[in-house]
């Protein structure tokens, strides 16, 4: 289930209860980077302690580690012992004014039903230019698949070829965690970049993706492990941008091979499921 807040200069806090029972919980948020200073994001839920959950600032973003009674976070996840109807967020910094929204999607990680596919139509987005991260210039681009990706999408959707993913890259580095593929950066940079809407959401079924794509929209999501035709097992997760899909296949921009030209492919349906599903339906979604 998904929550959106809206906030203008003054509000700081976010409060939601009765909400679905949920053991994780996603936050993203759009905004445009503060030109001083830092955003600070604080989650609780039941009421229990505020736990720090992430910092954005002009030239830095980083994400934490901690535990509370109830809960936990890291890096992107915020994950509670037992089931939760309620959440708080709270953030604090400078020029709150051009923080435009934040999202978050909440969900039972006990009860997740893996995305199943039902007969869908045809569907191919046109003009999405290829890219590796193979052959970026970065001494680490065997980790760039989340920027990677995100820029494909958002090449396409601002219709500005000339976003560069090592350019993104280093505005979603984890200045704790030195990593790449945090989600919740990666979300806040592509709102940076475009002011197009965008959130990370676990979807249920490829219906729901599929619905994206006959919108023109293409979805980056994560998949885990082994897909047959694949450019290698994926034992640390791995972001792909969705493209179309008939006859049974899911068709892609999946950067990890080695050259643009080679980078589109496509992945039998059942194969992208058990996939994707590893990852329990993991999804950049702009709107």
């Amino acid at each position: 289930m998904i929550f959106s807040k809206t906030y203008s200069t003054n509000q700081h806090f976010w409060h939601e209860s009765q909400t679905i029972a949920f053991d994780e919980l996603i936050l993203s948020w759009n905004g445009l980077r503060p030109l001083t200073g830092k955003w600070t994001f604080w989650v609780s839920l039941q009421q229990d302690q505020w736990l720090k959950i992430a910092e954005w600032g002009p030239n830095f973003q980083r994400s934490f580690e901690s535990k509370a009674s109830l809960f936990q976070n890291h890096q992107d996840l915020i994950t509670s012992q037992k089931l939760c109807t309620e959440f708080w967020v709270k953030v604090e910094g400078e020029e709150l004014d051009k923080l435009h929204s934040m999202t978050v999607s909440v969900s039972d990680t006990r009860g997740y039903i893996q995305p199943n596919s039902k007969p869908l139509a045809k569907v191919h987005i046109k003009g999405i230019l290829p890219q590796s991260q193979m052959v970026l210039n970065h001494h680490r681009h065997k980790e760039l698949c989340s920027p990677t990706s995100a820029t494909t999408a958002l090449r396409y959707l601002t219709k500005d070829k000339s976003l560069c993913p090592l350019d993104f890259a280093s505005k979603v580095h984890d200045d704790v965690f030195d990593i790449y593929g945090n989600w919740m950066l990666n979300i806040a940079e592509c709102y940076n970049r475009s002011k197009i809407p965008c959130h990370v959401e676990r979807l249920k079924d490829f219906e729901t993706l599929h619905s994206y794509l006959l919108k023109n929209i293409p979805v980056v999501i994560s998949m885990k492990g082994e897909i047959p035709g694949g450019a290698k097992p994926y034992d640390q997760g791995h972001l792909i941008c969705i493209t179309g899909y008939e006859n049974n296949r899911v068709y892609c921009i999946d950067p990890a091979f080695q050259t643009n030209e080679i980078t589109s492919v496509s992945y039998s349906i059942d194969d992208f499921l058990k996939a994707w599903g590893r990852r329990r339906g993991l999804s950049y979604i702009f709107t």
